[in-house]
């Protein structure tokens, strides 16, 4: 007897038998409503924030404000959060010459004219100024000093138009988030619209830690970098959501970039958290919903590192759309390093060394610390061979080829699924 079972791959879903009884948790998340009236709700985050006062009560008629958002490789629906954020700012006095939008894709390429438009909407498209941060563009940044973070000195290389405004408001979207903890608050800023010597410091401080920080704020050098960084850069506001596995807004966080981005971590952990009552042998989990190259897909390999027994296997659907990363050629080269020995490398390394690119760095060190706990085989159409070989992991033409591989090497062996590993906290119970 056998049990059928469905994982997502991209736009599709791929299926495969596996013995019956063997499947140890499915990685179904719980139910959450949506909001009814989104517009309602954003309104009553401006007006009623968590830790400060009302925005309205924080801004002047004569202040230039700079709204970030977040790249495509987010989902924030930040084309229904603009209308409302631009109006309110307008009906309080600011003038719409007086707003500027950047985008703050990190390290991420920028996007395309149509990516924008479907970014911040066609009723925003034109009517605000709209800039993207570029880290490659070294003309574009100013030096804000370092700041500290646990035993870290970070120096802060930012977009100068930082200096340029009076008030700064970041958009953002909370999820569990592999060196962060969770996605949004100070998010926006760092990695958002800062330099590689920045970015290369915090991330490296997640790489450090003794085990990946996943859904973890406090004690993280990775979070508190990100938030000294955003408080010297003069983030003063967030407006944050929390989604459903549908897409819905289930909560808004605005307010103190601090303060309601740990309320909103609070209910992301209720909404994303899968609980598994113990390792499986074999992990199942698409990349899902970060599709679109290896660099956000890696998310879903962290997911199951927190499910998967020492020695186990894991199966990682990943189309991989545009390939391996953007912007991050030195990542074959770190990925070929065990973690031992590209932590002992990152130390004797600048924050400065641009050709270093400590942020690919940390991005191996998560998947070589996933690779010496399991062995990976990958489904995938965006890889190259060469580049799976990089990565260390071995390639399957679809889901039942590579179960019915890892069932030939234990043919008992406890199965866990996690359909969505881009954005999932897999916990223990109890735990």
């Amino acid at each position: 007897m056998s049990t059928k079972i469905y994982v997502p791959y991209g736009k599709t879903i791929q299926e495969a038998s596996i013995p019956e009884g063997s499947l140890l948790f499915n990685g179904k998340m719980g139910q959450f409503p949506g909001i009814e009236n989104l517009e309602e709700a954003i309104l009553e985050g401006l007006n009623n924030p968590i830790g400060c006062l009302p925005l309205k009560d924080q801004i002047q008629e004569d202040d230039r404000i700079l709204i970030l958002i977040e790249d495509n490789t987010r989902t924030t629906p930040v084309d229904r959060i603009l209308p409302v954020l631009v109006d309110y700012l307008v009906e309080n006095g600011i003038k719409e010459d007086n707003m500027e939008i950047l985008t703050a894709p990190g390290t991420h390429r920028i996007m395309t004219e149509e990516e924008i438009i479907e970014k911040v909407g066609k009723s925003i498209y034109g009517r605000i100024k709209i800039s993207q941060h570029d880290y490659n563009d070294q003309d574009s940044m100013i030096d804000l000093g370092t700041v500290e973070a646990g035993s870290l000195r970070i120096p802060v290389h930012i977009n100068r138009k930082v200096r340029e405004v009076d008030y700064i408001i970041g958009l953002g979207n909370i999820i569990p988030h592999s060196d962060a903890g969770f996605s949004g608050g100070g998010k926006i800023v760092q990695p958002g619209i800062c330099g590689s010597a920045t970015t290369s410091a915090t991330h490296i401080a997640g790489a450090l830690m003794e085990e990946i920080p996943l859904g973890r704020n406090e004690g993280n050098g990775c979070r508190a970098g990100i938030e000294e960084v955003a408080r010297i850069a003069g983030l003063k506001f967030i407006v944050n959501v929390v989604k459903n596995i549908e897409e819905e807004v289930v909560g808004i966080f605005a307010g103190d970039f601090v303060k309601a981005h740990r309320e909103g971590s609070k209910l992301s952990k209720k909404v994303f958290g899968v609980e598994i009552p113990e390792e499986a042998e074999v992990v199942v989990v698409s990349s899902n919903p970060c599709d679109i190259d290896y660099w956000q897909g890696e998310k879903g390999l962290v997911s199951a590192y927190f499910s998967v027994k020492k020695d186990g296997y894991i199966v990682f659907l990943a189309p991989c759309y545009e390939g391996m990363e953007h912007n991050h050629p030195k990542l074959r080269e770190w990925s070929n390093m065990t973690y031992d020995d590209a932590k002992k490398c990152v130390k004797g390394i600048s924050f400065h060394d641009r050709e270093a690119d400590l942020v690919a760095a940390d991005i191996a060190m998560a998947n070589s610390r996933v690779r010496e706990k399991a062995n990976i085989i990958i489904v995938t159409d965006g890889l190259t061979d060469e580049e799976i070989k990089v990565l260390g992991y071995d390639r399957a033409a679809d889901l039942q080829s590579a179960i019915d591989y890892v069932l030939k090497e234990n043919p008992n062996a406890s199965i866990g699924l996690l359909p969505r590993g881009g954005d999932c906290l897999p916990y223990k119970l109890n735990s």
